[in-house]
């Protein structure tokens, strides 16, 4: 067992811990997911909190930019879409569900998986990563100030 700094409440970890957390706290950090440890009862939560971030209004711009271009992508896609498998089913599609789009009779599927990676070469050539773009979205969802400037910066473009 490794104990902590001293001067510190004593907490006793084994090696195998330590680099369960060092893990975890690389996960968190590459994936944006938070990881909790729990030592108590040696377990550990993963939840996908985006933790608070501000983003300048250049950030928002080149979000808002991105978000039209894909939107009208979107809208035009899936009404091709649409036709072929019904709206019920194409309402349900998204990009990060690939057994979903796996399903798709062969031409609706190009069509998806087309949309997916024009949306990804929008968003790079707007200036951001899709993790930027996503961590964005996130946020917005949950901001209620930042969804405002998002739909302010948006009624200027």
């Amino acid at each position: 067992m490794i104990n902590t700094i001293k001067g510190l409440s004593t907490i006793k970890l084994s090696t195998s811990q330590i680099i369960l957390m060092l893990g975890l706290s690389s996960l968190g950090i590459l994936t944006g997911v938070t990881p909790e440890y729990h030592t108590q009862s040696n377990s550990f939560k993963i939840s996908n909190q985006v933790l608070a971030q501000s983003f300048s209004d250049a950030d928002l711009t080149r979000y808002a930019q991105a978000a039209i271009e894909i939107e009208r992508l979107r809208r035009s896609t899936f009404a091709n879409i649409e036709s072929i498998v019904g709206q019920e089913r194409s309402s349900q599609l998204a990009c990060h569900q690939k057994d979903s789009i796996n399903e798709l009779p062969s031409n609706a599927r190009t069509m998806m998986n087309d949309f997916c990676q024009n949306s990804e070469v929008i968003v790079r050539r707007n200036g951001l990563t899709m993790n930027q773009f996503n961590q964005i979205t996130q946020q917005v969802r949950q901001d209620n100030e930042l969804r405002s400037r998002l739909r302010d910066i948006t009624r200027q473009l």
